[in-house]
């Protein structure tokens, strides 16, 4: 029996994925012990915030108790860190951190990074669209356009993200209710200049088209799967009515980008689609991914086929693409609880 830890966040995706072998037990650590996907787990903890001093003696205690055999980082802000433990984890408990390198997730976790590095390579520098980096409202002012979108370089799902707006189209927003995360020039234009953002903000023009996301396995060097993902509706970070696609164009863009930050094992890579039909990055994601069971709906199973390959079971590493024209919905499954005394 193979164990399975899950770290962090919300992951029920990742859980149907995993069940489809039967040789899995699933732990997990919650954010708390409501969390509607402890349910589907056969151990569970309520588990210190990633940054909390405790959390690592935490860990180790867990992986200990449950025999953990493998360890998949979930939450984005915490993956620095447990790439920066994994080898020290498997060197005292054999447990294996299933995660990317520390460098090339410092890069990935990290727009502004990530943007300036696959701007540098001539194979890569085409998906990247014009950007600024500010870091007070003053700067803000000086930088943004209309339509633009304002974002943290470093975030997790949609913390932090504003779509900037012409002011009668927030209007009109707020009037039917729909305003949320969504700003206009003369809101800003009100703010204190010297007003500085916890972290730096990424400005950007907004690009209206197609999004699209690839979710990826990738093993020494080389996507050996992939799921691609048209995202027909967006309801707010990962909620999405999404169809799989077979479109070469967004393989081809994966490759050059896995190839110059030196990606492994599961990833996703976003992008938006220009009028003209130019691919643009987004964000890329170096984790298992919040989508990872549709890949299991479509008959290639990106998580059981990694674990298979990290057993050395028998896999003749040929490419696999999901097939097109599976149409599913992707949904939030915790919804965050007022806290205090309740009448």
């Amino acid at each position: 029996m193979l164990t399975i830890l899950l770290t962090d966040g919300e992951f029920t995706s990742m859980i149907h994925a995993l069940r489809e072998r039967p040789d899995v037990r699933i732990v997990g650590f919650l954010v708390s012990e409501n969390a509607a996907h402890r349910a589907m787990l056969d151990s569970s903890y309520v588990a210190p915030s990633w940054d909390d001093q405790g959390y690592i003696p935490f860990l180790y205690d867990v992986i200990l108790k449950e025999h953990v055999d493998f360890i998949f980082p979930i939450v984005t802000k915490s993956l620095e860190l447990m790439a920066s433990k994994a080898q020290e984890i498997y060197e005292k408990t054999k447990a294996i951190v299933v995660t990317s390198s520390q460098e090339s997730i410092a890069i990935a976790n990290n727009k502004a990074a990530l943007l300036q590095k696959l701007q540098e390579d001539p194979g890569t520098a085409e998906y990247i669209t014009e950007y600024e980096i500010v870091h007070t409202i003053g700067e803000l002012k000086e930088n943004i356009t209309t339509p633009c979108v304002v974002k943290p370089v470093r975030g997790e799902n949609r913390e932090g993200f504003y779509r900037v707006v012409f002011d009668e189209t927030w209007q009109k927003a707020f009037l039917e209710g729909n305003s949320d995360g969504v700003l206009c020039p003369s809101m800003i234009e009100n703010m204190d200049d010297n007003l500085r953002f916890d972290e730096p903000r990424l400005v950007m023009p907004y690009l209206p088209g197609q999004e699209w996301d690839a979710d990826l396995l990738v093993i020494d060097g080389k996507i050996v799967s992939a799921t691609i993902r048209k995202n027909l509706y967006m309801f707010g970070g990962l909620s999405a009515v999404t169809e799989t696609s077979e479109d070469p164009r967004i393989l081809q863009a994966c490759e050059k980008i896995v190839n110059v930050l030196g990606l492994k094992y599961l990833c996703c890579i976003s992008f938006k689609e220009t009028a003209g039909g130019e691919l643009k990055l987004l964000e890329i994601n170096p984790r298992a991914m919040g989508s990872i069971q549709v890949s299991a709906l479509g008959g290639n199973n990106i998580a059981t086929r990694l674990l298979a390959i990290l057993l050395s079971e028998p896999d003749d590493r040929a490419f696999r693409l999901t097939r097109g024209g599976l149409r599913t919905s992707l949904y939030y499954d915790i919804i965050p609880l007022p806290q205090g005394d309740k009448e």
